[in-house]
């Protein structure tokens, strides 16, 4: 009885450890494939090289575009998807 409590214990601290990295990667990957046939090649190996989560770089070229395009701009409408 012991051992099975410990080793439902053990899967449960599993569990809880790997959730936060199994939720960031599936989140890096529904930006990804929203922001895909927006992104040009600067942009994909920037988001590769992101170390941050996922949304907030969606959030951050979508400041840039906003900075460049002009508040409000319709051709930013496409990274705003991403992260709503």
């Amino acid at each position: 009885m012991l051992r099975i409590r410990g080793i439902c214990l053990a899967v449960l601290l599993i569990l809880a450890v790997a959730f936060p990295f199994a939720q960031n990667a599936y989140q890096r990957y529904q930006v990804s494939r929203h922001l895909d046939s927006v992104m040009d090649t600067r942009e994909r190996a920037e988001f590769r090289n992101w170390n941050g989560d996922a949304i907030s770089f969606a959030k951050r070229l979508y400041d840039r575009c906003e900075l460049t395009q002009g508040q409000g701009a319709v051709p930013c409408g496409r990274y705003r998807s991403a992260f709503e």
